[in-house]
């Protein structure tokens, strides 16, 4: 089967969906395509020079084909417009590859827009994941809000990407319900899923040898209890969050307990951190170096937005703390907390519960095996694999 996977911007050196779903395929045998921009990820934001041009460099970078092991990348020139990136020779591109079938992300995307409306032209079937989460959507809460969300839906023909597309993948329940009541999505038309991890890379084999070294040179003491994060540096993640229980559990008497911060962002913000007792900030790394960090902490702490590197986090055998808006439970069930949004205080609570080894071992072994078992890469595009050949072969069948 040849598959097309079209993504608004890449960056080889991330962690992202984009990143191990074209190798998953490309493992079970199936010729895969990533078209995408010759933008880094998140290279449209405000914010990219301060976070992200450290690790990635320039927002642009080159266009052409590159071939690897598993896949084609395919980075064509784009444009960048108030509604989002539109992908130069696009559809060039699908004429010339005449894939069976076509993978993107969101539903409100320029791109989504132009594949719904080339579905028939050129005979793909359209599969569409959403990562919709409430914590980054806002939904219209007024009159005027409903109706300018109402025009920018028709901008980008949302009932023709609601036809066309044969299914959506919300990776999460309030993606699933968000797409179903604001954007109208029929339920039936959904597949509850979720963001997954690469288990080669993230699990819970430890180098004990490298652990050590590197707690060592963090000034970790044996007996020290380390919270991490892992990500951008801003008020949107609130990182902050974690630091503050820290510094408060430094107040109190809790000095054995650390925060590790790995990441970057704005500068004011890194010196908010950096300022808590019991805190130390570290710049972004590449996702191999990540499981590292991982098995050199005790506890694993995001405390607002959801991440894929929760799910990281878990492969590696860390139990997991998050909000209590946070509404994939089943994720984090036996290996995970939920604190007070915002509430520092009730977070530092949750790190005590925390504090006895034999409990961290128990729910860290809990969500590794599960990564293992539902979340791994290998398992996801096992599961899509069935389904895209379910509609090709149902498709021949009725031809």
């Amino acid at each position: 089967m040849k598959i097309l996977i079209v993504s608004d911007w890449y960056s080889e050196s991330m962690g992202y969906s984009e990143n191990f779903l074209p190798m998953a395929f490309g493992k079970l045998n199936q010729e895969v395509h990533l078209v995408t921009s010759n933008l880094q990820v998140y290279a449209t934001s405000p914010h990219y020079n301060k976070v992200y041009k450290g690790k990635l460099g320039n927002s642009q970078t080159k266009t052409g084909v590159f071939k690897n092991l598993y896949f084609t990348l395919h980075r064509n020139y784009s444009e960048v417009s108030r509604y989002g990136i539109h992908i130069i020779g696009l559809e060039e591109k699908i004429e010339q590859l005449n894939p069976d079938v076509i993978y993107c992300f969101e539903i409100n995307l320029l791109t989504t827009a132009l594949l719904a409306r080339l579905k028939l032209k050129y005979n793909y079937f359209l599969f569409c994941e959403s990562r919709m989460h409430s914590s980054v959507f806002s939904p219209p809460s007024n009159l005027i809000g409903k109706v300018k969300f109402w025009i920018k839906n028709r901008h980008f023909w949302l009932e023709n990407v609601i036809d066309n597309v044969d299914r959506f993948y919300p990776i999460a329940p309030d993606v699933y319900f968000n797409i179903t009541n604001y954007f109208r999505v029929p339920s039936e038309k959904c597949k509850l899923t979720s963001l997954s991890v690469e288990t080669g890379i993230f699990n819970s084999v430890r180098n004990e040898v490298a652990v050590t070294q590197f707690r060592e040179n963090l000034g970790f003491g044996y007996a020290d209890i380390v919270c991490v994060y892992t990500g951008r540096f801003t008020a949107d993640k609130a990182p902050l969050i974690l630091g503050q229980a820290i510094d408060y559990l430094h107040e109190i008497g809790y000095v054995f307990i650390k925060g590790l911060f790995v990441g970057g962002g704005d500068a004011d913000y890194q010196s908010q951190l950096q300022i808590c007792k019991g805190c130390i900030t570290l710049p972004f790394v590449e996702p191999k170096d990540l499981p590292n960090i991982y098995h050199s902490s005790d506890i694993g702490v995001w405390p607002l937005q959801e991440s894929t590197s929760q799910l990281d986090a878990m492969a590696c055998g860390l139990p997991i703390i998050v909000n209590d808006t946070v509404e994939d439970v089943d994720r984090f069930e036996g290996n995970g907390m939920r604190f007070k949004k915002n509430d520092f205080k009730d977070l530092a609570k949750k790190i005590l519960l925390l504090v006895e080894k034999e409990q961290r071992i128990k729910m860290g072994t809990i969500g590794a095996n599960r990564i293992e078992q539902k979340y791994s890469w290998e398992v996801f595009a096992q599961q899509r694999l069935v389904e895209f050949f379910d509609f090709v072969n149902n498709k021949c069948t009725l031809l």
